[in-house]
């Protein structure tokens, strides 16, 4: 994702990690990259206390953000990870929304449980 030319030296965040559906206490932050216009994250993301047969019940959630110092954060893009059933532990829920590269990406790492994915 680059930017407009009018917006090049701006700061970028990836702002949001969640793991859905207890998004408060799984909240987490990266730094934040100042004046790229094309910045990278090379983050391993890592959530304790998670039952390998509950992974098919959450979702993991990634915002970029702007970040600006003096006004409010805009929201630039997100993804979510997920089997994308729509349903989490019995109930319908509208964040388990995930299709085509973003199911196989997700299944991708239920498949390689403790290696990095891409």
């Amino acid at each position: 994702m680059t930017p407009p030319e009018e917006e090049w030296g701006r700061s970028y965040s990836v702002n949001g990690r969640y793991l859905l559906p207890d998004n408060k206490s799984s909240k987490h932050k990266t730094h934040v990259i100042k004046k790229s216009v094309n910045p990278h994250w090379n983050h391993i993301f890592s959530f304790s206390g998670l039952n390998p047969r509950d992974i098919h019940n959450v979702c993991v959630e990634l915002t970029v953000w702007d970040k600006e110092p003096l006004t409010s954060n805009i929201f630039l893009g997100g993804v979510r990870l997920s089997i994308g059933s729509g349903i989490s532990n019995g109930k319908e829920v509208d964040w388990m929304d995930s299709q085509g590269e973003e199911r196989l990406l997700w299944q991708r790492m239920i498949d390689s449980p403790g290696d990095s994915v891409e």
